[in-house]
Order: structure tokens, then sequence, then C-alpha cells
């Protein structure tokens, strides 16, 4: 795997920053919503009901996001350098192979 300081992953961990922070802050959008009309919501309506469902589907659909993005960005990235590694591993066999030939 590659150090930290590699200038392949530079961007990387700024934009997952910037992801979690989307995502930390639709979440307590979504809690704070449905505790407001749980808490003080004054009279039960169905427009009260169907905030409540959008805002729980909003926060679902977050995290599955979420969980999915990373999980596919982890296995993209492992791809990548599983394929940049046997590349490198067959340019060194290459290179023994034209050096004991000559």
């Amino acid at each position: 795997m590659p150090t930290d300081e590699d200038p392949r992953l530079s961007g990387l961990e700024t934009s997952w920053r910037l992801r979690r922070r989307a995502v930390w802050l639709t979440l307590a959008y979504c809690m704070g919503g449905l505790t407001w009309l749980a808490l003080w919501g004054r009279h039960d309506s169905r427009l009260h009901e169907t905030i409540a469902a959008a805002l729980a589907m909003l926060l679902g659909s977050v995290v599955m996001a979420y969980i999915a993005g990373a999980t596919y960005d982890d296995r993209s990235r492992r791809q990548t350098w599983v394929q940049w590694d046997s590349g490198r591993a067959a340019a060194r066999r290459r290179d023994d192979h034209d050096s004991a030939a000559g």
C-alpha cells in the first residue's frame, strides 16, 4: 500500500473530509427535524406525518449511500493498487530477464 505522502493520494483525504461533514450535517438536520416534530409538533397532522417519513427516509438513504460509497471507494482503490503492483512486478521480471540474458 502507498504511504500517506504519496502524491497520487493528495486529494483523497480532503474529499472524504468534506463528504463526512456533509453527511453529519444532513444527519443532524434530519434528527433535529424529527426531534422537533416529536416534541413540539402542535397537532398530529398528515403533513407532519409526511415530513417525518421523508426525514427518516433521507436519514436512512444518506447512511446507506455513505456506507456504499466508502465500500466502493475501498474496493476500487484496492483493485487499482493490485493492478499497479502487478504491473510493477511484471516490469521487474522483464528487467531481471533482460539483465540475465544480456
